[in-house]
């Protein structure tokens, strides 16, 4: 009787880290990942989105309809995550890393982005990222609702402000769609 019940423990505990894993391994939308923020915040996450980039970074943005807002004392938040890599030496904490970059898994996903011939100004590209989910847990202390033009004090360049970041680990599942100029 009690080998019969420790082999249904055993089972019971192998079918759900095989669960789980199967769960952690299903990238995460960007949405689902802002919405959940506090939950994630500090941990591995494997997300999913449209890499966009300017001058001073990229971020991933949803790469589908996102009908969550995320509002604090009134000022709305964009639904995107600042993208970085980490930096150990920074004294802020929310660059650290305790991963080492995946550089040939990020030099394939550059080369398949070049080969496809991916131009920015038109075509969208979709990625799939693992990285550190790093967000402010007190966003609400972040915004200032009557100051125009620095409403929010999120993560990457002024302007951008995003509630959170992804410092990366990994790239791949990379998809160029390509869109004729208008």
């Amino acid at each position: 009787m009690n080998l019969i019940v420790v082999i249904g423990c055993v089972v019971s505990v192998v079918v759900s880290c095989a669960q789980a894993e199967e769960k952690q391994a299903r990238p995460l939308s960007v949405c689902e990942v802002i919405a959940h923020r506090a939950e994630y915040n500090g941990l591995l996450v494997t997300v999913r989105g449209e890499l966009r980039g300017g001058p001073h970074g990229g971020w991933l943005a949803p790469d589908s309809d996102c009908a969550y807002k995320l509002i604090t004392r009134g000022v709305e938040w964009p639904n995107v995550i600042f993208m970085t890599y980490p930096l150990n030496q920074s004294k802020d904490a929310d660059y650290h890393a305790d991963f080492k970059v995946d550089w040939p898994a990020i030099e394939r996903a550059e080369a398949q982005v070049t080969r496809a011939r991916f131009n920015a100004d038109v075509d969208r590209l979709i990625e799939t990222y693992v990285g550190r989910f790093v967000t402010y847990p007190d966003l609400e202390n972040r915004v200032s609702p009557s100051v125009p033009g620095a409403r929010r004090l999120g993560f990457g360049p002024v302007g951008l402000d995003a509630p959170a970041q992804l410092v990366v680990k990994t790239v791949g599942d990379v998809v160029v769609t390509h869109r004729t100029p208008q």
